[in-house]
């Protein structure tokens, strides 16, 4: 099954998606250009993740696209965005699947500031391609390649973005760290990470090579464990395939969160902004409570939209916020950027370390304590509706106050007390999939949450 959603659209090569599909849904995609620009001829910054799949898709839609392109190769998909605003181009697509598997591949279409589609321009993309047929190969196609110059001012901009004082922190900091891009497109981290003096103890870095699952998880980094002992490391860094979302494990083998993550960079932002309290710091409902916990402490403003970084960014430019991210999601979005950033990220955690000069997980415990718990389970799609009324119901009984975003599709968050929540919401990047968040200050009740959730959950399903 096809997924397609304003995240982009995503398939099993050879089965769900192929050459055909791509070019159809990336020939409307183009019309959606031609009608924004009023253009015949836009320019397109086209790049894709180290997937065995994806060279040959990015030729098929060169080849029959007839637009000017600007070819980044290989890039991390922040570095791909990037590109977009480097050149001044008219839009981009991004021929990845992020954390999937690698026998999946997807394509993400970029406005012309580098953020994803919004919602309405994805339905047009979506709904337009069902009446698209008839391709032919154009003989004239004009493609620019700059990988080498996307590569190069990407990492400026990381640098000015993190700030000089920061930087040269950094520099005279002496930190050695574990980098595992999985054979992703985040093997560009390693010289990046290297100008800047951090030593690296590289895994995985042939491009394409996937020696674990994609997705960074405590699970698929454990084993990193052993390397930070060998090499004294400080901590392990993990991306997905195209590096837009960075995963940490610590000296003493606990994964440092995403949620955790975000707050960290959330205060570190705060910190350095002239008046933080006329700040918006922008989340996804399903983040942990600790980034609020931060944001307040400097007495900035939280705003919660449904899951979807293009929900974020949107709202960010509405809020003129300079920060943001989805906690659940390990990636966080500072402005001018307009998407996560899993190096970016990573460079703001060094900068921190090398700022405070104190271990890593010490610094997190200064963080305010939440246990944040996660369930998947699969169920019957056609049977949503009913499942998200029903948990609804049982929890507008028992008194829980209910935040709702995006409507019957969107999250459910059901909120027993300023600390303490449990939310719902069917994955729209997974198939037949429903995540379950619970989060609170108390371990006992956030494991009593979560199980609970999952009873309801099973009880809607009958």
């Amino acid at each position: 099954m096809l997924i397609r959603s304003f995240s982009g659209i995503r398939g099993v090569y050879g089965k769900d998606l192929d050459e055909a599909v791509v070019i159809k849904y990336c020939y409307s995609y183009l019309t959606l250009l031609r009608n924004k620009t009023k253009k015949n001829n836009p320019s397109i910054v086209i790049g894709m993740d180290t997937r065995p799949s994806g060279t040959k898709l990015a030729d098929s839609v060169m080849g029959m696209l007839d637009c000017s392109f600007i070819d980044v190769g290989i890039l991390p998909t922040p570095a791909i965005e990037f590109a977009v605003r480097h050149f001044g181009a008219d839009g981009g697509i991004i021929i990845t699947a992020s954390h999937n598997e690698p026998y999946w591949n997807g394509l993400k279409f970029l406005r012309n500031d580098g953020a994803v589609l919004g919602e309405k321009d994805m339905d047009f993309v979506i709904n337009n391609s069902e009446y698209l047929k008839n391709f032919h190969k154009i003989q004239d196609r004009k493609i620019i390649e700059k990988n080498s110059e996307a590569s190069m001012e990407y990492a400026k901009f990381l640098f000015e973005t993190v700030g000089k004082q920061n930087i040269e922190r950094i520099k005279s900091s002496n930190q050695r760290i574990v980098l595992d891009p999985n054979g992703g497109a985040g093997v560009v981290a390693k010289k990046i990470l290297e100008q800047l003096g951090v030593e690296v103890v590289g895994v995985n870095m042939q491009p394409g090579e996937f020696n674990r699952t994609v997705e960074p998880t405590e699970d698929s980094m454990i084993y990193l464990k052993n390397t930070i002992d060998e090499n004294h490391a400080d901590f392990a860094a993990g991306f997905d395939c195209d590096a837009d979302r960075v995963e940490i494990l610590m000296q003493n083998g606990q994964l440092l969160s995403g949620n955790a993550i975000l707050a960290l960079v959330v205060g570190e932002v705060l910190l350095n902004e002239k008046n933080p309290r006329k700040q918006v710091v922008v989340v996804n409902d399903a983040t942990s409570n600790v980034v609020r916990d931060v944001a307040e402490k400097f007495g900035a403003k939280i705003k919660e939209v449904e899951v979807g970084e293009t929900n974020v960014v949107e709202e960010m430019k509405k809020q003129k916020s300079i920060v943001g991210g989805e906690g659940s999601s390990g990636g966080v979005i500072i402005t001018p950027s307009r998407c996560r950033d899993g190096i970016l990220t990573l460079l703001m955690i060094l900068s921190i370390i090398a700022k405070k000069q104190k271990k890593l997980y010490d610094i997190v415990d200064e963080l305010p304590k939440y246990y944040t718990l996660r369930k998947k389970i699969e169920f019957g799609s056609a049977n949503h509706d009913k499942i998200k009324n029903f948990i609804k119901d049982y929890y507008s009984k028992k008194g829980f106050e209910i935040r709702e975003t995006g409507g019957i599709k969107g999250g459910l968050k059901a909120v027993k007390n300023r600390n303490s929540f449990v939310w719902f919401r069917a994955s729209k990047t997974e198939e037949n999939v429903f995540r379950i968040i619970s989060d609170s200050k108390n371990k006992e009740e956030a494991e009593q949450l979560l199980e609970e959730a999952v009873q309801v959950f099973q009880n809607a399903s009958k």
